[in-house]
């Protein structure tokens, strides 16, 4: 086992040996036997950081005072959310209704004049000549 592996092992699972991985467990021991003063002295950080975590894990009991307080200052729901997608919405009537009415307004929109005008203005020859005999 190496120096870092060790202390990988230590960060991860803790001081306590019954936690440690059971297929390195032999040769984590081996390797704190082996380097009693290295190995001492962060299990012994680690120790004391178990023990510290293991008070912090206990359950808290919350006054009946103090939870009043945290459950007033939760938000309350708003119907704002709604606000933005109905705003989207009526925008988008409001633009399709102008549309609709500002065609009404000119005097209405004939696509097949101006579609032939458009496409055959180009040309100087009789379009049923340019299409040629087939037609």
């Amino acid at each position: 086992m190496t120096e870092d592996r060790f202390y990988q092992i230590l960060e991860a699972y803790g001081a306590d040996p019954a936690r440690w991985p059971a297929d390195e467990r032999a040769d984590a021991e081996a390797f704190t036997r082996a380097h009693p003063d290295q190995a001492g002295s962060v299990i012994a950080a680690e120790n004391a950081l178990d023990e510290l975590l293991g008070d912090i894990a206990q359950p808290v009991q919350v006054s009946a005072l103090l939870e009043r307080r945290l459950i007033a200052r939760l938000p309350v729901p708003s119907a704002s959310r709604w606000m933005a997608p109905t705003a989207v919405a009526a925008a988008l009537l409001v633009g399709v209704c102008l549309g609709f009415a500002s065609g009404a307004l000119t005097g209405g929109y004939n696509a097949d004049d101006t579609l032939y005008a458009d496409a055959f203005t180009g040309y100087e020859d009789d379009w049923v000549d340019w299409l040629g005999e087939d037609a």
